[in-house]
């Protein structure tokens, strides 16, 4: 038989079921009041986020994968392509030809093409008009002889004093007016510059020398002086001028007096000409700007309406700020680059552009050296802009 004083006391049943929900409890609490890794660390945020001209990006977000950052330098201005021109004629060294008087073509004795001198006849024309001047001449000498026999024989007359002085006084004045009227008929005459051949025929005749460069006039052909057109225009080629349709970016980098290298599409002929004018217009069609470009031409190569090639000379030192093209966003009106904040902050900047070559644009406005850009990626973000908006 065993002492019951060396058994252990034995607990009531309820002590061990409180112990084990106390202990279950804890256990619950402990599982229950720790806190999961959500609330603990918070995910960051990874949407951008747009404010007005700005687009933030989270240091996390996944957008910086597509996107690039480049710094802003300067590098020598892009050379400008070809602009279409054509060989003009230069109106300094051109003549209009026409006939003076109303009549019709009796004989054409040159082509467009042909060289002409000084004085040399080109058509003849015979004008019922002309014989009228002639006349006119011829009347006009007859009176004046006349009036000199009549002035004579008053001043014998008067010497005699067998007429009053009055009557040679009146005589002399009727002989000066009759000068006048002979003088304004052969200067009517003369200042046709034509050469006479009959009563009714004169010849008109090259006003310089040079190439006839356009004729519009055939035998039988009603001839007035009146004609809106001329009928021919003769000029000295060995100077031309060349009209360039230049592009407005590369246009804002001329200067009167640069060089431009002016080569004709067929035959290989090219020539250095000096920029002579610059329009202050540009063509609201074409988007270009006329430059006129004075061109030696002693050979006669280059020749008037030819279709030419015309590449001006990049000035010296001039420098612009080159971005990939992928840096600018254009949307027709107006062109934009994204610049590098603070805090992942790329805000949205309008730049002025010029010339875009191989993959690279001038920023010729708006972006400075040494700032951060986007070079890629920037049409993202100006979507994301365009999203939120």
């Amino acid at each position: 038989m065993t002492d019951s004083s060396s058994r252990s006391p034995r607990r009531p049943l309820w002590f061990a079921a409180a112990g084990l929900g106390l202990g279950a409890a804890l256990t619950a609490g402990l599982v229950l009041g720790r806190p999961t890794p959500a609330e603990a660390e918070p995910a960051p945020a990874t949407d951008p986020v747009v404010k007005g001209e700005s687009v933030h990006l989270p240091p996390e977000g996944p957008q910086w994968q597509y996107i690039e950052l480049a710094v802003a330098a300067e590098a020598p201005a892009l050379a400008p392509l070809p602009a279409p021109g054509r060989v003009d004629l230069d109106e300094r060294r051109t003549a209009s030809v026409g006939s003076p008087l109303a009549g019709r073509v009796d004989q054409v004795r040159v082509r467009i093409g042909d060289r002409v001198k000084a004085g040399d006849r080109l058509f003849s024309v015979r004008s019922g008009a002309y014989a009228d001047l002639d006349r006119e001449a011829k009347s006009a000498e007859t009176e004046v002889a006349d009036k000199q026999r009549v002035a004579e024989r008053l001043r014998e007359l008067v010497g005699l004093q067998a007429a009053p002085e009055k009557d040679l006084l009146a005589a002399e004045a009727e002989l000066r007016q009759a000068k006048l009227a002979l003088e304004a008929a052969k200067a009517k005459k003369s200042s046709l510059s034509v050469s006479a051949e009959g009563d009714n025929l004169f010849w008109v005749t090259a006003p310089r020398a040079g190439t006839v460069v356009d004729l519009d006039v055939t035998a039988s052909q009603e001839v007035t002086p009146d004609r809106d057109k001329p009928l021919g225009r003769i000029s000295d080629l060995g100077e031309v001028l060349v009209i360039a349709d230049v592009q407005e970016a590369d246009a804002a980098d001329l200067q009167e007096g640069q060089t431009a290298i002016v080569r004709t599409q067929s035959g290989g002929v090219q020539r250095t000409g000096k920029v002579e004018r610059i329009s202050e217009v540009v063509d609201p069609q074409r988007r270009t700007v006329e430059v006129r470009i004075r061109v030696a031409n002693e050979d006669r190569a280059l020749r008037p309406n030819a279709f030419i090639e015309v590449t001006p000379e990049t000035l010296a030192g001039v420098k612009r700020v080159r971005v990939p093209a992928s840096a600018v966003v254009t949307d027709g009106a107006r062109s934009v680059v994204f610049v590098a904040r603070d805090a992942g902050r790329l805000e949205r900047v309008a730049v002025t552009t010029g010339r875009r070559r191989d993959g690279e644009v001038e920023v010729r406005n708006g972006l400075e050296v040494g700032s951060r850009f986007v070079a890629r990626g920037a049409l993202l973000l100006e979507n994301t802009i365009e999203l939120a908006n």
